[in-house]
This record gives structure tokens, C-alpha cells and sequence, in this order.
């Protein structure tokens, strides 16, 4: 079971290939790193994606994959709070986009926090 717990304003993604039952959890809180030699490539979204997508190549695993994503939440009734997670669910989607990832399961935006679930051996992915 992989869980990504606590999503907020940040966003949890889910990358998983079935035929190989290997998926990443991944969840981040800024779009984009401060700079290219970042040192943390597992904390924004413009670096995690093509670094787990490179780890999959490195370990034999490709296309297809099940994506998902939670998260974007305005978990404050401010102006800035909403468009903090709109953004960076923008962001999210755009980079997944280039990746050639294709979401079969979002649940973005409002002001809940959200959990997200996979079952690896079965396959499933829920947002709670």
C-alpha cells in the first residue's frame, strides 16, 4: 500500500505502472526549483517529475502509466491562499503533460485536505 497523507495546498501525485507494479508517490509544495542545481530534487514539482521518470527508465519500467493527483487546496480564505494551489496544480499538470503523463484521476482545487492510496498489488488508486 502506498499512501501520501495530509495534501493540502500542495500536491500529491501518483505515478504507477501495473504491468510492472511500480509506482512513486510523490508529494510536492513549490512548482519550481530556486535554481538548476538544486540539491533536493524530490521537493518541486519542475525537478521530481523527470527524476522519477528517469529512476522508472533506469529500472526497465515504461509507459503506460496511471496518474493521479490531489491537492491544490485553499485551505485559507484569502485571495493569495487559492491561487497558491491553483498554481502550483497548473504547474503540476503542465510538467506531467510534457512528461507525456496523462491524469486518469484528479481531485484538485477546494478547501479540503485530501489522502491519497494505492493499492500496488491490485492496482487501485483512491483520493480520500
Amino acid at each position: 500500500m502506498l499512501r501520501i497523507d495530509r495534501i493540502g495546498t500542495g500536491m500529491g501525485i501518483i505515478i504507477y505502472n501495473s504491468s510492472k507494479k511500480t509506482a512513486a508517490g510523490i508529494h510536492v509544495l513549490r512548482a519550481k526549483a530556486p535554481n538548476i542545481n538544486n540539491t533536493n530534487p524530490v521537493y518541486y514539482a519542475d525537478t521530481v517529475i523527470p527524476y522519477v521518470m528517469n529512476y522508472f527508465k533506469e529500472k526497465g519500467t515504461s509507459p503506460p502509466f496511471s496518474v493521479a493527483i490531489a491537492g491544490g487546496a485553499a485551505l485559507l480564505d484569502t485571495p493569495q491562499a487559492e491561487d497558491t494551489g491553483f498554481e502550483l496544480c497548473k504547474a503540476v499538470k503542465e510538467l506531467l503533460a510534457k512528461e507525456n503523463l496523462t491524469i486518469k484521476i484528479e481531485q484538485t482545487g477546494g478547501s479540503q485536505i485530501r489522502s491519497m492510496l494505492l493499492n500496488v498489488d491490485a492496482g487501485k488508486i483512491k483520493v480520500v
